[in-house]
C-alpha cells in the first residue's frame, strides 16, 4: 500500500468519524428538547391545576348558594370563577397538545434517525473493510509476485553458471535449465495474478471513493437536515398549541371584563337585599304617654297588639298552619322551666321540625320567598318526571306499533314507577301551596283557591293554573266568612279580605252540593292512603264510580258506594 493510499484512508475514517459524532450529538439533541418539551408540558399541567383548586376554594359553599342567585356582585363573581375554569381548562389542553403533537413525534423521530444512523455508519464500515480487504489481497499478491520473481532470477543465475561452467554434466545443466523454466512459469502467474488485483482494487478504490462513500455521505446529510427540518415544525406546533387556545382564553378574559365586570348592578344588589330581609310587618303604633297626674298614681297604657309573622297562621309565631293554636303549656311558665330535660327537648325538636319545613319562623315576606321557591323547585321535579313520561308513552306507542322495535309491556313498570313518583311529589307540592294559604283545585272546570280550613281562613279565588301544577282535589269548604284580623297585622300579598266559593256546586234550594252523576268506573290497582280530608283512601281492588275524569293534572275524582268521595291518584285506578 503506497503512501498516498493511506492518507485517503485516513481521511475518510477521519471524516466519517467526524459525522459519527455530529450525528449522535443532533440526536442527543431531540432528547435535550424533549425534556424541555416536558417540563414545559408539567408547568402548564401545574397551573392548570392551580387554577382549579383556587376556583374550588373560592366556589360558593351549599350554605351560601342562595345568596350568590340573587346578589349581581356574588354572581357576576360566580361567573368569573366559571371562566377561570374555563381558562385552565385551556391550559390542560396545551399539555396534552404538547404531548401528543410534540413529545410524542420527537419520540418517534428520534427513534427512526437512531436506526437510520446506525445502518448508515454500519454500511460505511462495511465499505471500508471491503476496501481494506481488497488492498490486503493486492499487498498479497504483490509480495507472491515478488517472492515469485527473485526465485526466478536465482534459478537463472544458477543455470547460466551451470551452461557456463566446463565441469558440469549436461544432466545438470539440463536440470538448472528446467528449474528455471519453472520459476520463470510461476513468476509469470504470479505477475498475472497480481496484475488482476491491482486492477481489481483500483476498481473498488474508484467506486469507494467517488460512489459508495459520497453516498453514505449523502444519506447522513439527508438524515440531519431531516432531523433539522423536523425540528423547526416542532417548534411551530410547539407555539401553535399555545396560539390555538389564546382566542378562546381572551373571550374568557373579555367576559369576564363585560359580561361580568359590567354586569355587577350595586341598585339591584341593594334591592334584593331589602327583598331578602324585608319582613311585611307594619310599623309599630306610637308610644302611648304615661300620665303621672291622673289617679291612682300611674298613667294605664294599652298592651299594643300583636303583629302576625307568619303566612300560616292568624294567632302569632307559635301557631302552625294547618294545626290550629299550639298546645297550652298547663304548668306555667315555672312547669316549662323545670320540666323534665326529656320532655323540653322532645318540645323543641317538634317546634324546630315545623319550622324547618313551614318556613313559618320567618317573617311573611320571608316565609313567601321561602315556601315559592320550594313550589318551583317541586314544580320543576314534576315537570322532568312529566317529560320522561311522556317519552316513555311514545315508545310504548312505537313498540305497540311494530313488535320487532321491542315489547311494549316491558316499559309498564317503569311507567308506573314514574306515576308513584308524580304522585309523591304533587302530594308534596299540595303541602307546601297550604303552607303558602292556597291550594289549586279543580271543580267544574273553574279553578278556585282554597285556604287550608284547619287555620279557619276563607277561600280566595286565583288565576287559573296548568295542570301539572294542580296538586290536589277540590275541599268541602264550609261556607263561612274567614276569621277578621287586627287592623295592624299585615296581609300576605296571597290573602284577600273577601272569600270566594263557587255557586254552581251547589244547589239553589236546599243549599248543599249537588252530587254529580258519575260518568264512568274505576278498579284501585294499588293500596292508597292520605290524611288529606280532601283525597279518598282505597283499598287494592275496591271498585269505584268516577264523577270527574283525569284533565291532565293527574288526579281522578271518585265516589264509593257510602256516597263518600274524594280525589285519587289517576295513576292507582284501572278504568272499566
Amino acid at each position: 500500500m503506497n503512501e498516498s493510499t493511506d492518507v485517503h484512508r485516513k481521511q475518510s475514517l477521519d471524516q466519517l468519524s467526524a459525522l459519527e459524532k455530529f450525528t449522535e450529538k443532533g440526536i442527543d439533541f431531540l432528547d435535550n428538547f424533549n425534556r424541555f418539551v416536558r417540563e414545559r408540558q408539567k408547568i402548564e399541567m401545574d397551573y392548570a391545576a392551580q387554577l382549579k383548586r383556587l376556583v374550588k376554594s373560592y366556589s360558593p359553599k351549599r350554605k351560601d348558594e342562595e345568596e350568590y342567585k340573587i346578589y349581581s356582585s356574588l354572581r357576576t363573581f360566580k361567573g368569573v370563577l366559571q371562566e377561570v375554569g374555563s381558562i385552565a381548562n385551556q391550559h390542560e389542553l396545551v399539555a396534552e397538545n404538547m404531548v401528543q403533537s410534540v413529545f410524542n413525534e420527537v419520540v418517534k423521530l428520534r427513534q427512526e434517525l437512531k436506526k437510520e444512523r446506525m445502518d448508515h455508519l454500519h454500511e460505511a464500515k462495511q465499505e471500508d473493510a471491503h476496501m481494506e480487504k481488497s488492498r490486503r489481497k493486492l499487498d498479497s499478491c504483490k509480495s507472491q509476485y515478488r517472492s515469485a520473481h527473485e526465485a526466478w532470477l536465482q534459478a537463472k543465475i544458477l543455470f547460466e553458471k551451470a551452461d557456463s561452467d566446463d565441469n558440469r554434466t549436461k544432466a545438470e545443466v539440463e536440470r538448472a535449465k528446467s528449474t528455471m523454466e519453472q520459476k520463470d512459469q510461476f513468476r509469470e502467474k504470479q505477475k498475472n495474478e497480481y496484475i488482476l488485483q491491482l486492477k481489481n482494487t483500483n476498481e473498488d478504490q474508484q467506486e469507494h471513493y467517488s460512489s459508495k462513500l459520497p453516498t453514505i455521505f449523502n444519506k447522513l446529510q439527508a438524515m440531519e437536515e431531516r432531523r433539522i427540518t423536523c425540528l423547526g415544525k416542532y417548534y411551530e406546533t410547539y407555539a401553535d398549541c399555545h396560539k390555538k387556545v389564546l382566542p378562546v382564553i381572551t373571550q374568557c378574559l373579555d367576559d369576564i371584563q363585560v359580561k361580568h365586570g359590567q354586569a355587577v348592578t350595586p341598585a339591584e344588589d341593594s334591592q334584593a337585599l331589602i327583598t331578602k330581609f324585608e319582613t311585611g310587618n307594619q310599623p309599630p303604633k306610637d308610644l302611648p304617654m304615661m300620665d303621672l297626674d291622673e289617679p291612682g298614681g300611674r298613667g294605664q297604657t294599652q298592651a299594643p297588639e300583636k303583629d302576625n309573622v307568619s303566612i300560616g297562621s292568624q294567632n302569632g309565631a307559635n301557631s302552625l298552619p294547618g294545626r290550629g293554636k299550639a298546645p297550652k303549656n298547663k304548668k306555667g311558665v315555672f312547669g316549662t322551666i323545670f320540666s323534665s330535660k326529656k320532655e323540653r327537648g322532645r318540645l323543641s325538636g317538634l317546634w324546630a321540625s315545623e319550622e324547618a319545613k313551614d318556613f313559618s319562623h320567618l317573617p311573611p315576606n320571608q316565609q313567601k320567598q321561602k315556601l315559592q321557591g320550594k313550589i318551583d323547585e317541586i314544580q320543576g321535579k314534576i315537570d322532568q318526571e312529566v317529560k320522561q313520561k311522556e317519552a316513555l308513552l311514545k315508545m310504548r306507542d312505537v313498540y305497540t306499533a311494530n313488535n320487532s322495535l321491542g315489547d311494549p309491556n316491558s316499559l309498564n313498570k317503569q311507567l308506573e314507577t314514574i306515576g308513584k313518583k308524580i304522585d309523591l311529589l304533587r302530594l308534596e307540592l299540595n303541602t307546601y301551596q297550604k303552607f303558602m294559604g292556597h291550594t289549586a283545585y279543580k271543580r267544574n272546570g273553574k279553578v278556585v283557591e282554597f285556604k287550608d280550613k284547619a287555620d279557619g281562613k276563607g277561600g280566595t279565588p286565583s288565576q287559573k293554573s296548568s295542570p301539572t301544577r294542580s296538586s290536589g282535589p277540590p275541599a268541602n269548604v264550609p261556607n263561612s266568612p274567614s276569621k277578621e284580623r287586627p287592623p295592624s297585622s299585615p296581609l300576605s300579598p296571597l290573602e284577600h279580605e273577601d272569600s270566594f266559593i263557587d255557586d254552581d256546586d251547589f244547589d239553589e234550594d236546599e243549599g248543599t252540593a249537588a252530587d254529580p252523576k258519575p260518568v264512568g268506573t274505576c278498579t284501585a290497582m294499588y293500596e292508597f292512603n292520605s290524611d288529606d280530608p280532601n283525597l279518598l283512601n282505597m283499598v287494592e281492588g275496591e271498585v269505584l264510580d268516577v264523577i270527574e275524569k283525569d284533565s291532565g293534572d293527574g288526579w281522578t275524582r271518585v265516589r264509593r258506594s257510602d256516597n263518600s268521595e274524594g280525589y285519587v291518584p289517576t295513576s292507582y285506578v284501572n278504568h272499566l
